[in-house]
């Protein structure tokens, strides 16, 4: 069944919505006439009879009605199909995929006949790639009798093809596609699949899935569906590349950082699965390529965990984040959803840019448009808090996604009554009550009224009162023009804005309040706050404030956890001093703009938690957490054994978070005397245990 390149571009527009498209929509995004668009559809309907689908047409809109399997069917029969004509973005596609996977220059005409074009056209596309690979510092590099080819770092071209793979490829059809049954016909899956990935050997993508899945469940925790299809896309990938003989280079030193980490263990386990299915040796830089990705995934239930400098610096930073977006719309978001959403995205976004790993979003263009405003307001805030870290659009989309999500909850908790009075009648007051409704989606009852009818009694009723016209005796009202007009939307947003969180606080009051109403017999809470009282007790009971002595850092480490080790909270002192000078050593751990350095380590050898303020005789510079110098004039000291419950590790982490909480805090660490530090501990751990007993 032959399908043209429009025809298939009408499909893949309308396929993929669920709602109806208007046709001028199709034409524009096609660059074609309606009229174009409309001759096209005879043909539409009579490939959608072949898969049980049909097209529906209301008024000047099209759509595809028909179960999402069928659905899927069709987008893999024509992906699958040897096509007669490219469209020019398909054909874009095509000879980029091409000439990233070629291994030696390619002659233009062998790539016109590969794109069924001229050798002309071909070189007109050739313009328009080269600026493409321009973005991932690769050259297109075209010589006269010795074809073309692209040059640069193989990491590079790795991440190019990668970006063309998710720019145009869908998740969920790569899902459905992955999980089909081979018990079905395979020549759809197979030619589907090769068409997506450009070249790629289905039987190394069913083998690294096949790998993946099994190594997934030796890991404890679990990947979220888009990372596990960008880790199959990211391995398949690696192992073309290996096979034509094109590898990943990491100098030695840094290789033997990963090596440390424990997500290099991860990538050991998954590249010895590799090795068993699909009979091929992995080397060592690429088991390390792998690790950086592993290290990017996002999973499931991650850990809240601020005990590791990088930690502290970032938990402080998605903090500041947050307090600048909720001053500018005056929220306070107390749901702690939102900042460990953030904080578990940010960690893996920042290795993605430190290592310059690009990230696909493909709701990018639908996050700007639909939260204009709030992308402006996250990309300013971001520029701020994150100083000399560039956030491409791709992440700032992702964070905007997070917050856009917590605004509209803070939002919509709270039931807005309102009323529109209309002196024009009440004709005018239902065109200004629809424009209300679209625009303030959280007013969830919005009636009109004449001014002429209008009571007292059903005034009162109501939380907001818009008009268009004076309210006789009334104040608490806002004046509009009927057309509702830029400031008026955003002094009746301001309103809202105030009056939610007014009642945000007062439904959390009484919230609050019921939950102190019912009492708590799980026993698994009060063995947790059990345990958080242990530590608390063991840590004030050692805490102390003082003067070190020695001359060197090293020196100044030995003596405390010397006399650590005759308090009975250490087994012995010499691996905890070299386990916290190898952490500063590999991230540094002075507070940047302060005069503190955190010393923390968990070890073996760490019998009990300890925490304690160490005032330096002479100020030393030391690694700073932004690896800059800094000078250290106070030693805070923070002790952990390895081996902790994940409830005991949380309270530790949420020490080392509060010390740069605030200014004020920051001012108790650097000058405080011993007991206002422990009185403000002692206060900390309570509201701690107070919070967790409320929160169950």
């Amino acid at each position: 069944m032959y399908i043209s390149a429009r025809e298939r571009s009408i499909l893949a527009l309308l396929v993929g919505q669920e709602k109806a498209l208007p046709i001028r929509e199709i034409a524009k995004e096609l660059e074609v006439s309606t009229r174009t668009i409309q001759r096209d559809l005879k043909g539409i309907e009579s490939i959608l009879e072949k898969f049980q689908l049909s097209l529906q047409r209301e008024g000047s809109t099209l759509s595809i009605k028909g179960e999402t399997e069928r659905r899927v069917d069709i987008m893999s029969y024509i992906w699958s199909l040897e096509h007669e004509e490219y469209t020019p973005e398909e054909r874009q596609v095509v000879l980029l995929a091409h000439l990233l996977r070629a291994v030696e220059p390619v002659k233009l005409y062998t790539l016109a006949n590969e794109l069924h074009v001229a050798v002309a056209t071909v070189s007109a596309d050739l313009q328009k790639a080269e600026k493409w690979l321009e973005t991932f510092s690769l050259q297109l590099v075209k010589k006269r009798g010795y074809g073309v080819e692209v040059v640069g770092d193989e990491w590079m071209v790795r991440t190019a093809l990668k970006k063309l793979i998710s720019e145009n490829l869908s998740e969920d059809y790569f899902y459905h596609l992955l999980s089909r049954d081979d018990s079905e016909p395979p020549t759809i899956v197979q030619e589907a699949l090769s068409h997506l990935l450009y070249y790629v050997d289905v039987e190394v993508i069913k083998g690294v899935k096949q790998a993946i899945s099994e190594w997934r469940q030796l890991v404890e925790r679990r990947i979220v569906d888009s990372s596990y299809i960008s880790l199959i896309i990211h391995v398949t990938l690696a192992v073309e590349r290996i096979k034509a003989g094109e590898r990943i280079e990491l100098c030695r030193s840094q290789l033997e950082k990963m090596q440390e980490e424990s997500e290099y263990a991860l990538a050991q386990s998954l590249a010895n699965k590799l090795s068993m299915i699909l009979g091929m040796d992995i080397p060592e830089e690429e088991i390390g390529y792998f690790a950086m990705h592993i290290h990017a995934l996002k999973w499931d239930e991650q850990k809240d965990e601020v005990l590791y400098g990088s930690d502290l610096v970032l938990a402080v930073q998605v903090k500041s984040l947050i307090e600048i977006i909720a001053s500018k719309y005056h929220i306070h978001f107390e749901d702690q959803q939102l900042y460990k959403g953030l904080f578990a995205h940010m960690k893996p976004a920042l290795y993605r840019i430190e290592h310059k790993m690009k990230i696909h979003n493909p709701l990018l263009a639908k996050i700007k448009e639909e939260y204009r405003e709030l992308f402006e307001a996250v990309t300013s805030a971001a520029i701020n808090v994150f100083k000399g870290i560039n956030l491409p659009e791709e992440e700032i989309g992702f964070i905007v996604m997070h917050f856009g999500s917590a605004i509209e909850l803070w939002r919509m908790k709270v039931n807005i009554r309102a009323l529109v009075i209309c002196s024009s009648g009440i004709g005018s007051s239902k065109l200004l009550a629809s424009r209300l409704k679209k625009e303030f989606p959280e007013i969830a009852e919005l009636h009109h009224a004449s001014l002429f009818d209008l009571r007292e009694e059903q005034i009162a009723q109501y939380d907001l009162v818009i008009s268009t016209g004076p309210v006789p005796g009334r104040k608490d009202y806002i004046y509009v023009k009927p057309y509702l007009d830029y400031q008026e939307v955003e002094e009746i947003r301001r309103w809202l804005d105030s009056y939610i969180g007014k009642q945000r606080n007062l439904l959390e009051e009484f919230s609050k309040q019921q939950k102190e109403l019912v009492p708590r017999y799980e026993l698994n809470l009060f063995e947790r706050l059990r345990d958080i009282n242990q530590d608390v007790l063991t840590i004030l009971q050692h805490f102390e404030a003082r003067k070190l002595t020695e001359q060197t850092m090293e020196e100044n480490l030995m003596s405390i956890c010397a006399a650590y080790v005759q308090k009975g909270a250490l087994h012995a002192a010499q691996d905890v001093v070299t386990s916290l000078l190898a952490r500063e050593q590999s991230g540094g751990l002075a507070i940047p703009g302060t005069h503190l350095a955190l010393f923390h380590t968990r070890h073996r050898d760490i019998k009990e938690p300890v925490f304690a303020v160490y005032e330096l005789e002479e100020g030393m510079h030391r690694k700073g957490m932004d690896n800059q110098p800094t000078l250290v004039k106070r030693v805070l000291l923070l002790l952990a054994p390895e081996k902790m419950e994940e409830h005991r590790l949380l309270f530790i982490s949420s020490i080392s978070a509060s010390i740069i909480e605030n200014d004020a805090s920051i001012h108790l660490y650097e000058y405080g005397e011993e007991a206002e530090i422990k009185a403000h501990l002692a206060n900390q751990f309570k509201q701690y245990l107070q919070e967790m007993s409320s929160e169950g």
